[in-house]
């Protein structure tokens, strides 16, 4: 089955990471329209100097907004799993697994919790498991723009998406494709620095896949958008 979300009654106080199956990543979805301002403006206070220049970045205002409800939201949840205030979460990187050097999947020091985020215009998610894990959720494209985004599937997916004569179902192929492919790449740790043109995950309405050692499983999202997780569990 499509994994289902725990959709959080409010930013800053979210439910309890607990209220899953053992062995599921619990997965909070949180539409950024459902945040009230004042709600934004008290979570902005616990981002660290990091996460303030990063979110200053984005010039347009719902890519900055989808930000900040992010990590506000991995701050609230990550705090209450661990028993600490959200401003106290610190934030590293585990080592990549290609190189060693410290830019693989982002950890959080000092507590043996394993999390993943994932942000898009309007959607954000936030995933924790007790394995490594990885997120993502995207935004449909539209139609028109889909020849050229096609190409950077698995050879097999592009063809599944080009296979039918329906715009709309070949934009829904293509971003079943890509979120699965992404939250594994995140779950690996190494993110696009691996060619995702290497990774069939497949892009049909089948939810759950296994893939060396990882199970990946599309995550209920509103219409529009599509999103995945990706568990170890080997």
């Amino acid at each position: 089955m499509t994994l289902g979300p725990l959709v959080m009654g409010t930013l800053l106080h979210p439910p309890s990471a607990s209220a899953v199956a053992p062995g599921d990543p619990a997965v909070w979805v949180v539409r950024t329209e459902d945040i009230e301002d004042a709600e934004l403006d008290e979570g902005r206070a616990w981002l660290d100097d990091d996460e303030r220049g990063q979110a200053a970045s984005y010039v347009r205002a719902e890519l900055r907004r989808s930000y900040e409800v992010a990590h506000i939201a991995a701050r609230s949840i990550v705090g209450e799993a661990i028993g600490v205030g959200p401003r106290a979460v610190r934030w590293g990187r585990h080592a990549c697994p290609r190189c060693g050097e410290p830019h693989g999947r982002p950890r959080v020091e000092g507590a043996d919790v394993e999390f993943s985020l994932s942000h898009t215009p309007g959607l954000v998610l936030v995933t924790l498991a007790d394995h490594p894990v990885g997120i993502d959720a995207e935004r449909c494209p539209e139609p028109e723009g889909l020849p050229g985004m096609v190409g950077v599937l698995h050879p097999d997916e592009a063809r599944e998406v080009a296979a039918t004569d329906d715009p709309q179902e070949a934009v829904l192929r293509f971003t079943r494709a890509w979120t699965r492919t992404e939250a594994y790449l995140k779950g690996l740790g190494v993110g696009l620095g691996r060619d995702p043109q290497q990774d069939y995950l497949g892009s049909s309405t089948d939810p759950e896949r296994f893939i060396d050692g990882w199970r990946v499983r599309d995550v209920t999202v509103p219409e529009g958008y599509a999103a995945a997780v990706a568990v170890h569990v080997a």
